[in-house]
């Protein structure tokens, strides 16, 4: 199955007020380590409703320019409002119902991933990215939700030494 038919790659935004409060973040703010996106800080949405990436909470973001894709930038959006916005740079991928989210970003954070990705990069010299074809064509195996949680319960005690995380 590929990835475009369990998850939204890069979905359109739904309307949102110009004095909405939303959490801005920036490329620092992705964490390669914990595979975690936390907010700078919050905004109106009207200061920053142009030229940036709008997401919401929990979808993943994955870096697409170099080197920042092959650094592992690749994480969950942990906001703290519905919205955020953040770098022209990144990737949204929206989970949908068949697929667990974390069981989707450990699959997007694995090794041969990111390298295939680094493979199909186009653009030249420093400014090379990752193409969301790439992401949208991606072969992920699907086993059953209760199988997936299991899978990402086991990556989260990997790499955070716990479950919950």
């Amino acid at each position: 199955m590929q990835v475009s038919e369990v998850a939204s790659i890069n979905p359109r935004s739904d309307s949102i007020a110009p004095t909405e409060q939303i959490s801005f973040v920036g490329m620092a703010q992705l964490d390669a380590q914990s595979a975690v996106a936390t907010p700078l800080d919050s905004r109106s949405f009207s200061s920053v409703s142009k030229g940036y990436t709008i997401f919401n909470n929990h979808d993943i973001l994955a870096a697409k320019i170099t080197p920042c894709w092959e650094n592992g930038k690749i994480g969950e959006a942990s906001l703290t409002h519905p919205i955020g916005v953040g770098s022209t740079e990144f990737h949204v991928i929206r989970h949908g119902k068949s697929i667990d989210r974390r069981y989707l970003l450990h699959f997007l954070r694995r090794p041969e991933i990111r390298t295939a990705g680094q493979l199909r990069m186009t653009g030249s010299g420093g400014q090379r990215r990752v193409p969301a074809s790439f992401i949208k064509e991606l072969r992920i195996p699907l086993p059953p939700l209760d199988e997936q949680r299991r899978i990402a319960a086991i990556r989260l005690i990997t790499i955070h030494g716990v479950v919950g995380v």
